[in-house]
């Protein structure tokens, strides 16, 4: 597995958060209608964890491969506002919160029919990705949104056709009018607000390369794969088609935290009530499961935090209790927080809630029966003559759907002469 950069995810969303006085209302309708849905909620899919059982999965159907990054996961949505009479574009980031947030400048993508043409621009378009802070030469970061995902394109809802005529229609319609644009222009594309570019994708058997070749040169942190099924369409919400593989060191859970007591000392104040002494360690740091809506229950065990991890909480000068904390569970059996880059754990404060019973035992199941690197080396080739096999009985399914409507016509033909 390649070196773990840490968190390459930017320290908060670009751009301004939209309220009511914002008529941020208006835009989830808009994306609601866009997407032919009947409700406002967060539309991105989510992935589930990798089990064993998985594998076979791999040699059923096909599947692109991509590398989890470790950003904050957005949907970006390109519209337009009428500027007293001037159509201008409007960029919005809607985090799994469902936050929307208003990026300037604003990203300005040519129209695929005439990209030379300065005026007209993409909208209506929403693609899934992650934003993240890529590694320069120079030591710095570059932010990055890297696409992995088309809800819709150009006023088109795309959820209902599969991941590949969705990539398809993407780079039509969107990334080469934009390179062309760029070529034919001969200028640099925008860093600011942030630079875009689509994830890179493998066939599914491609493990080695993505082992020796992809994850070593990567420009950012990443804690996993990502398998998607290239046939199935977009699902709003959890989508068994979409594999979440971890290397065991990586399987983390999202607790909701809560402290425990706190130990009682004499202020020596005259009164007779003894107080909370805030400044030393609670009795416990107890992590929740969320079983359902406002229905939070203890997890078996509690999180495990040394003297020195309690005095760099305190520094924060954060609120600690009822927060979303990631966490591992560690070689020893104990439950740890993941750390940032800095050290500080790693909240979770772009999601609303802490990961469903069900999440939490799909992931326990992965940290006990874990499915390792070398199982998927061991399987390169399994998979890769499975696929093989999907992609020619697919090409005679096509070919005999040609032959089939050819003597249809030449039938037709002879009917009517």
């Amino acid at each position: 597995m390649a070196q773990h950069l840490g968190s390459s995810a930017p320290p908060s969303i670009p751009g301004r958060l939209l309220t009511h006085d914002d008529n941020v209302d208006a835009l989830k309708a808009a994306v609601a209608e866009l997407l032919q849905r009947e409700n406002l909620r967060f539309p991105g899919a989510q992935p589930v964890s990798f089990a064993r059982k998985h594998i076979a999965e791999l040699q059923t159907r096909e599947y692109f491969m991509c590398e989890k990054t470790d950003g904050i996961r957005c949907l970006m949505y390109l519209t337009f506002w009428d500027n007293n009479g001037v159509f201008e574009p409007v960029t919005i980031l809607i985090d799994r919160k469902n936050n929307y947030y208003n990026v300037t400048p604003a990203l300005r993508f040519p129209y695929h029919a005439d990209y030379r043409n300065p005026e007209p621009f993409l909208y209506g378009t929403i693609l899934d990705g992650e934003l993240v802070n890529d590694a320069r030469p120079d030591g710095g970061r570059q932010l990055i949104f890297y696409i992995f995902d088309c809800l819709a394109v150009d006023s088109e809802n795309m959820c209902a056709k599969t991941l590949d005529k969705r990539l398809g229609y993407m780079n039509q319609k969107m990334i080469d009018p934009w390179k062309n644009y760029m070529r034919w222009s001969k200028t640099e594309p925008p860093t600011e607000p942030f630079v875009v570019k689509e994830k890179k994708f493998q066939s599914a058997y491609h493990i080695s390369v993505m082992f020796n070749d992809v994850l070593p040169n990567l420009k950012h942190g990443n804690d996993g794969l990502i398998f998607t099924c290239k046939g199935t369409r977009y699902v709003h919400g959890t989508d068994n088609a979409i594999l979440k593989w971890k290397p065991p060191h990586e399987n983390t859970i999202d607790f909701r935290l809560r402290l425990g007591e706190f130990p009682l000392y004499d202020p020596e104040d005259g009164e007779d009530d003894m107080v909370p002494d805030y400044e030393a360690m609670p009795e416990k740091f107890q992590l929740l499961v969320n079983h359902s809506k406002n229905d939070y229950r203890p997890f078996q065990h509690d999180l495990e935090v040394t003297p020195e991890e309690w005095t760099m909480f305190k520094s924060l000068n954060q609120r600690l209790d009822g927060r979303i904390i990631e966490c591992y569970r560690s070689e020893d059996g104990h439950w740890r927080f993941k750390k940032d880059d800095d050290g500080t754990p790693r909240w979770r404060d772009d999601k609303t809630d802490a990961n469903h019973i069900s999440t939490v035992q799909s992931v326990l199941d992965s940290i006990e029966d874990p499915v390792t690197e070398q199982d998927l080396r061991n399987n390169e080739a399994t998979i890769r003559d499975a696929v093989q096999r999907m992609r020619q009985e697919d090409a005679r399914v096509q070919q005999e759907q040609v032959e089939h409507a050819a003597k249809k016509r030449k039938f037709s033909e002879a009917n009517g002469a």
